[in-house]
């Protein structure tokens, strides 16, 4: 027996058979026909389209025969695909040198007549055979031979299709993407537009009323006094809202690349708390931090401390001579830990709690020291945590407080 030799472009062959992607692939109907076809006009009762790995041969399609792959250095296809694109042809093996102790000669499936077509890419490489075998010695004729090749050669533009299909997906893919990406930056250009012309405009506006009343002289000290007061809790919400927009926007820019990782919660609230600390003392209010100081989550740090900062500085505008606790609880899903912001505020009537975090119905309450807002930070804090696969709950009771909920991976 000779064993199958390897082609001297064998590596190049192996990256042109990878590069359709077919090999060990699932069976399709357009190759099982043609095996049926190729059989059926050479009367024979086995076909395969076969398939040349580095060490073995696989039949993406086949009929006659229960095996998926064989050893390509006993196969017939492994001499075939050394022919110069012309049908090898063995009329009968027990009398060619190459075959006649062969195991699959001498065993099942018994091979005695083959006839294979090498499978030949438009670079010029042999993928493999489109092939007919008998039990018994046989030719084949000139329509039959002529059959051989032409369902070969359509065996190749099916794999050249099925390619360029593929990549055709991928294209259409990628502009799906970059539709979505640019959908999604003018939906955001428009959010910043509309926020900016209510929420900016305003204060902006009542500044540029109070200095022309001021030079005009038009206003009592008590009037002036007055309206000062009212323009600068105007102006704090303003600058509570510019900042999350500054950070909405950084994050938008990166928001498919989060850097997901361990995250220490008690460091991270205690950095929370030093920032918003002065407005806490403003508003009398007691904070206690009582997160374990080993446990993680799975986090981006930055969007997770934009959303904490975001959730307790809104606990502390509506929140007068009371407490704010941060607590950490199982979630439902063991997988998940739930960071449970609590306050004993003003609380919040059921309807507010509902339409929340709902962009088209966006509220902005007064705090409890009259502190303006724009509505915005939570619904953006609710927007990131989704983007990390983390949720936001919130449970209040007018007069009683409120409990925001933020549940994360945990990591272990």
């Amino acid at each position: 027996m000779i064993y199958a030799p390897m082609p001297d472009n064998e590596q190049e062959r192996l990256h042109e058979l990878i590069r359709y992607e077919v090999l060990y692939t699932q069976y399709e109907e357009d190759f099982d026909q043609i095996v049926r076809l190729a059989s059926a006009i050479c009367k024979t009762p086995i076909s395969t389209i076969t398939l040349l790995d580095f060490n073995k041969q696989w039949f993406k399609a086949k009929i006659g025969i229960d095996n998926t792959e064989g050893d390509r250095g006993t196969s017939f296809c492994g001499h075939a695909i050394m022919q110069d694109e012309s049908i090898m042809v063995v009329n009968d093996a027990l009398e060619d040198q190459r075959f006649i102790d062969n195991p699959l000669v001498l065993g099942d499936p018994n091979i005695r007549f083959y006839a294979g077509y090498p499978l030949v890419s438009p670079s010029g490489y042999k993928l493999g055979t489109l092939c007919v075998i008998d039990k018994v010695p046989r030719t084949l004729n000139e329509e039959q031979e002529l059959t051989l090749k032409t369902l070969g050669n359509q065996v190749v533009k099916l794999f050249e299709l099925r390619l360029r299909n593929k990549e055709a997906q991928i294209k259409a893919q990628l502009i799906e993407d970059q539709k979505k990406q640019l959908e999604e930056s003018s939906s955001a250009q428009s959010k910043i537009i509309s926020i900016i012309a209510h929420d900016v405009r305003g204060p902006v506006t009542s500044l540029k009323t109070m200095i022309e009343l001021t030079k005009s002289k038009s206003l009592t000290e008590a009037e002036t006094a007055l309206l000062l007061d009212m323009l600068d809790k105007q102006l704090d919400g303003t600058l509570d809202m510019l900042t999350n927009l500054v950070d909405w926007g950084s994050m938008l820019l990166r928001k498919g690349k989060l850097s997901i990782t361990s995250v220490q919660i008690y460091a991270l609230i205690d950095k929370v708390f030093k920032s918003i600390a002065p407005m806490m003392q403003l508003k009398k209010n007691q904070f206690q931090n009582l997160v374990p100081e080993d446990i993680a989550v799975k986090a981006d740090e930055n969007t997770l401390r934009f959303i904490l900062r975001n959730i307790i500085s809104n606990a502390n505008k509506f929140t007068s001579n009371g407490s704010i606790t941060i607590s950490l609880v199982p979630a439902e899903n063991k997988e998940y830990l739930s960071i449970v912001v609590a306050d004993t505020g003003c609380g919040m009537p059921l309807e507010i709690q509902q339409e929340l975090f709902n962009p088209a119905k966006r509220h902005s309450r007064e705090g409890t020291n009259n502190e303006k807002g724009s509505g915005l930070g939570l619904i953006l804090a609710k927007e990131f945590a989704e983007a990390m696969q983390a949720s936001i709950e919130v449970k209040s009771e007018p007069g009683k407080g409120t409990s925001f909920i933020l549940t994360l991976p945990a990591s272990i």
